[in-house]
């Protein structure tokens, strides 16, 4: 229930997310870093444990991420009469994508590649003309 408060500043948020972090200390003794369930990072990217409350205060919790299977709880299916289906899983998205999209979007005739049509692939070293240019 946690999960869903708006208010991420509410006592009730706040502790929910100490529960969630020794819950994860628990079910992964010894580990310096966990999956973190914030929004933005999606359980993709490993962070410490003072980073993972950060970032669960600051973007919030995946609001579908109920059962902490990346953290040590078992799915129990029997419970359940389906499986979560995909339409409740929030999309994997790769900050770089996005950066590249806003770019891409912003200057539609700029090329990713400075190659032109018959130059070679290879970098251009720092002691050259071309580079001091």
């Amino acid at each position: 229930r946690w999960i869903r408060n708006p208010n991420r500043c509410a006592d009730e948020y706040l502790d929910g997310i100490e529960d969630f972090i020794a819950f994860a200390r628990a079910h992964n003794p010894g580990a310096t870093r966990i999956r973190c369930p914030c929004r933005r990072c999606n359980n993709t990217l490993w962070e410490t444990t003072e980073n993972v409350q950060f970032h669960l205060v600051r973007n919030g919790m995946i609001e579908t991420y109920s059962t902490w299977t990346y953290h040590g709880e078992q799915l129990d299916i029997g419970s359940s009469s389906r499986a979560t289906g995909v339409e409740n899983v929030e999309p994997i998205v790769d900050p770089n994508e996005q950066v590249m999209d806003i770019l891409n979007d912003a200057f539609p005739f700029a090329s990713t590649s400075s190659i032109q049509e018959g130059e070679d692939d290879v970098p251009t070293s720092m002691g050259s003309a071309d580079f001091e240019e």
